[in-house]
C-alpha cells in the first residue's frame, strides 16, 4: 500500500519560498552526482562545520531521494509558509537545520556523512501538526488496483508517520537513514510553533481600509 499526502484541504496561494527551496535542491542535484562531489557538501558529525551544516541540506544521494524529500516538503512547508511571515519561515528553516545537525553530531558515534532535507521537512511537519492538528489532509492511496483519494486529520497522519519512522530505527539503527534528524526536526518544529506561535512571527490579516 501506497499513501502520499497531496495537499491540506484548501490551501490556495503561492508559496514563493518553498518553491524557492524545491528549485535550488534541483538544479543543483545534477552537479552533485559524483561521490565526491556530495562528500565535499555533506555535514560531518563531529566537524561542527557550520557551512557544511547549511550546504548538506540540498544535496541528496539519489533521485529518489531528492523527489521523496521534495514532496513531503512541498506538502507541509507550503502551509507553513501561508501562516508565517517570511522572516519567520526564514529562521524556521535555519533553526531546523542546525538544530538536525547539531544533535546528530551529538548523537553520533561514527563520524559518518549526513546529506538532504529531510530533517528540515519533519520541522515544517511539526509546524503543521501544531497549527492544523484537526484539519484533513488529502491524501493519494493506491492498494493493489485501487486509487483513490482520501482525506486523513492532520494529527494521525503525522503521528503515524513518525511511528513509522521510530519502528524503522528500531529495527535498523545503523541504516542508510539519518533517523536522527528526523526526530530533531520534528521536535524542533513543534517547540518553534509553542515558543513563536503567538509572537510576531505569526501572519496577521489585517483588514482592508474603508472607502470614504
Amino acid at each position: 500500500m501506497l499513501i502520499v499526502p497531496l495537499d491540506r484541504e484548501d490551501q490556495s496561494g503561492i508559496p514563493v519560498l518553498t518553491l524557492l527551496v524545491c528549485v535550488v535542491c534541483l538544479c543543483l542535484y545534477p552537479f552533485t552526482l559524483t561521490k565526491g562531489v556530495k562528500l565535499a557538501l555533506a555535514y560531518y558529525p563531529h566537524s561542527a562545520n557550520l557551512l557544511r551544516m547549511f550546504t548538506s541540506v540540498f544535496v541528496h544521494a539519489s533521485i529518489w531521494h531528492l523527489l521523496g524529500n521534495l514532496f513531503f516538503f512541498y506538502c507541509f512547508s507550503r502551509a507553513v509558509e501561508a501562516e508565517i511571515t517570511p522572516w519567520g519561515y526564514l529562521i524556521a528553516f535555519l533553526a531546523f537545520v542546525l538544530a538536525t545537525n547539531v544533535v546528530y553530531g551529538l548523537s553520533a558515534r561514527e563520524a559518518i556523512p549526513t546529506v538532504g532535507l529531510s530533517g528540515v521537512v519533519w520541522g515544517f511537519m511539526g509546524i503543521f501538526l501544531m497549527r492544523y492538528p484537526k484539519d484533513n489532509v488529502k491524501c493519494f492511496v493506491w492498494y493493489l488496483w485501487v486509487f483513490k483519494t482520501i482525506e486523513v486529520p492532520a494529527f494521525l497522519f503525522i503521528l503515524a508517520f513518525l511511528a513509522l519512522d521510530v519502528a524503522a530505527f528500531r529495527n535498523e539503527p545503523n541504516g542508510n537513514v539519518n533517523h536522527i534528524a528526523h526526530f530533531s526536526g520534528f521536535f524542533a518544529g513543534v517547540v518553534f510553533w509553542l515558543i513563536a506561535g503567538g509572537t510576531g512571527i505569526r501572519r496577521v490579516d489585517r483588514p482592508s481600509a474603508r472607502s470614504a
